[in-house]
This record gives structure tokens, C-alpha cells and sequence, in this order.
């Protein structure tokens, strides 16, 4: 029997990789989490001056002769950017640049002349542990979205451990699989997440939906349009910065969370007596559902 509905809900467990973000400055190395090499950069955030021009640190800018542009890194889903600028005006520590691609908010590396792009990087200092936070989010929901597996775990702590009994090894694989099986994801945030942090420990709240294309159909494996599915995110900060440790709450297709430890069971999650028999017990609700959204299986 092909177990559809367990290889589509793999795709759940991507959205929110949280990532390593150092949060002291350290001299330039390179640091390698989950085959990704990485440096740890200050940044700095821009300001504008008036419409297309922005005044940012000298140190952020990498002047060229006057044959050639100026150019900036922005930070993208931290990795480096390269941006061209053209120098409008300077003095000892700032610069006033003319660019149409910068825009507000917008955080550039320092000392950028020693960096290459696309680098990964994880911010050490200019930014705070909330925005650091929310802008990780947003990175790791890009990299599921581009079903890149190096990029997604990039995010997730070698220490995760959640309720259900999955570890790093076993997301990583869940992620493989989903890729494999599922095309086109698409993740959203209802609304902004609830952030604390405390120490070195963060709790962020968030409302999500996921849909995916599966046999030429688009449809929800996690919330709908009017119920979001609300997910617990642990995050710690360890050598290497923030990533996330604990992922709770998950409901695929309106399970309950306990469904997916059944599912884990087809990556290598071991099982009680109990809980196999109430893996074939699940096996006909969970194929009905998978078809009523993505139609019968092939």
C-alpha cells in the first residue's frame, strides 16, 4: 500500500528554520553548520535621506575606481547581496548613496570587502535578538520554499528534540522526503509572531498555513484560509548562535500532533505495540483526506 499522506505531511516540519545567529562579535572565521559554511558579520541598518539616496556607514561600502560602480551586501535571508551604489557624497565616516534597489529597513554588512556573494553569514552585532529573530523566520521559510534541504537545516539545532521523540537526523530526513514528493510550497505567516526572549532561551508563538502541489493540485496541508494552525517555536542560543530546538503543535490536514509520530515511524522513529496498531488504525482516515484534497492516488 503507498502511504501518501505520509510522504505530503513531511513537507510541515519546513517552514520555520531557525537559525544560527552568533550574537557576539568574534574575529572573521569560517564556522560550518549543516554544510553550510558560514561568517559572522556586523551590519548596520540604513537611513534615508530623500528618495533613492541613503546615507550609511563608510565601512559598508566598497568604493571602485571611477570607471566602476560602488557596491553594498544586503543581508537576504543571511546570506550577502551584492547591491551597486553610486557614491554621492562622503566624509570621514559616512557616505551618501544613490540606489533604487536599496529600501528602508534594509541591513548591510560591514567591512563587506572581505566577504564574497552569496555568502552565508549570521549577523553578530547591529541587530537585536527579536529582529534577529523574525528576519531567521523569514529564512527559513524561504529556503523550504525553494525545497533546498542544506538551507532548511541550516536552521535547526543538532540538539532538537521535540515531544514526539524526532531529532535532527530525523527532520533532516522528513525535509528529504518532502521535497521529494511535494512541488511549489508555499508558507505563510497569518500574522506577526508573539517573540520573548529571556537569556539565552526564546519562545515564539506563531499562526501558519501551508499549502503544496501534489498530483497537479494545490491544496492545505497545514491550517486553511480561516484557521491557521498556532505552533510553538523553542529557540537556544549555543556556540553558534540561535537556532531552534523545539517545534510543538503541528496538526496535518487537522490531526492531532500525535498523528505525526506515527508518520516518523517511516523514517526511523520507533514505536510502542501500542502506538503501531493505532498507526493501521490511521491508515484509512488519513488516505481518505489526502484524496479529498489532492485527489486519489496514481
Amino acid at each position: 500500500m503507498k502511504d501518501i499522506f505520509n510522504q505530503g505531511l513531511l513537507l510541515l516540519l519546513v517552514g520555520f528554520g531557525v537559525g544560527a545567529l552568533v550574537l557576539t562579535i568574534k574575529p572573521w572565521f569560517l564556522s560550518t553548520t549543516a554544510h553550510v559554511s558560514q561568517i559572522p558579520v556586523k551590519v548596520t541598518e540604513i537611513q534615508r535621506s530623500e528618495q533613492g539616496k541613503w546615507i550609511v556607514p563608510r565601512d559598508a561600502v566598497v568604493e571602485m575606481s571611477t570607471s566602476a560602480e560602488s557596491y553594498v551586501f544586503r543581508l537576504k535571508h543571511f546570506r550577502t547581496e551584492g547591491v551597486p551604489v553610486t557614491v554621492v557624497k562622503k566624509n570621514d565616516d559616512r557616505i551618501l548613496l544613490r540606489s533604487d534597489k536599496l529600501k528602508p529597513g534594509d541591513l548591510l554588512v560591514m567591512e563587506p570587502s572581505a566577504i564574497q556573494s552569496p555568502q552565508a553569514v549570521v549577523p553578530a552585532e547591529g541587530v537585536d535578538d527579536e529582529r534577529l529573530i523574525q528576519l531567521t523566520l523569514e529564512a527559513g521559510m524561504a529556503a523550504a520554499m525553494a525545497e533546498d534541504l542544506d538551507e532548511s537545516v541550516r536552521f535547526i539545532s543538532p540538539d532538537y528534540r521535540d515531544s514526539l521523540g524526532f531529532n535532527f537526523t530525523l527532520m533532516r530526513k522528513f525535509l528529504k522526503r518532502a521535497y521529494e514528493e511535494f512541488s511549489e510550497p508555499r508558507i505563510e505567516l497569518k500574522e506577526p509572531p508573539g517573540i520573548q526572549v529571556k537569556d539565552n532561551q526564546a519562545m515564539v508563538q506563531a499562526e501558519i498555513t501551508v499549502t503544496a502541489i501534489y498530483q497537479g493540485r494545490r491544496n492545505w496541508l497545514l491550517g486553511d484560509q480561516k484557521n491557521p494552525n498556532s505552533i510553538l517555536l523553542v529557540l537556544n542560543e549555543s556556540a553558534n548562535g540561535w537556532k531552534v530546538s523545539r517545534i510543538e503543535g503541528l496538526r496535518p490536514l487537522g490531526f492531532e500532533e500525535g498523528f505525526l509520530k506515527l508518520l516518523g515511524a517511516q523514517i526511523g522513529l520507533p514505536l510502542t505495540e501500542a502506538e503501531s496498531l493505532e498507526k493501521k488504525q490511521f491508515c484509512m482516515p488519513c488516505r481518505q483526506r489526502m484524496a479529498e484534497r489532492f485527489g486519489p492516488g496514481p
